[in-house]
């Protein structure tokens, strides 16, 4: 006996690769008996957008401009940068040290 397993679609693939994109393209298509609401179209046919509240544009309204002030020397925030970027700060050593150093720190608080 040679059962194959059927979707509403027709047979299912035996390929798992093969079902996971007709799944995909199933998931995509829009349901037909229902109406697409006023301003949006089919998923392939839109472009993704964003919509922020009158409060988040007068935030980054301020934000703009704002000089960055840092007690630290230009020369240092680079030897920072560089260092972030070759990763020396995910060494173990300098973990254990910067946790040390942190816990150490009065306005630290340590919930136990």
């Amino acid at each position: 006996m040679d059962i194959k397993p059927t979707t509403t679609h027709g047979n299912r693939p035996a390929d798992p690769q093969q079902l996971e994109a007709q799944r995909a393209s199933e998931a995509r298509k829009p349901d037909r008996g229902a109406p697409i609401s006023q301003g949006h179209q089919e998923a392939d046919s839109q472009a993704d957008s964003v919509n922020l509240s009158p409060d988040a544009k007068g935030l980054a309204k301020g934000s703009e401009g704002r000089a960055v002030e840092s007690s630290l020397s230009p020369d240092r925030l680079k030897e920072i940068g560089q260092r972030l970027a070759s990763g020396y700060y995910d060494r173990p050593e300098v973990i254990d040290q910067v946790a040390r150093e942190v816990a150490q720190d009065p306005n630290f608080k340590a919930e136990g």
